[in-house]
């Protein structure tokens, strides 16, 4: 994934079991890193306008563009 593809994913807001379908584009990528693990962050534009950060290996991310 680079800056400027278009991605989408699945993420639980509230307290429901309903998903809520993000979309946005990437701004930027940077690695993550603890004592236990490395990690790329993606900081995606959203449609509504927030930007938000998700991990790489999210299981739902895909990339649509």
């Amino acid at each position: 994934m680079k800056v400027g593809d278009l991605a989408k994913w699945s993420w639980y807001l509230g307290t429901g079991w309903d998903e809520t379908q993000m979309q946005g584009i990437i701004v930027s990528t940077r690695l993550w890193k603890t004592e236990h693990e490395e990690v790329n962050l993606i900081s995606v534009f959203l449609t509504d306008g927030d930007l938000v950060e998700i991990r790489e290996d999210q299981s739902s991310l895909e990339l649509l563009t």
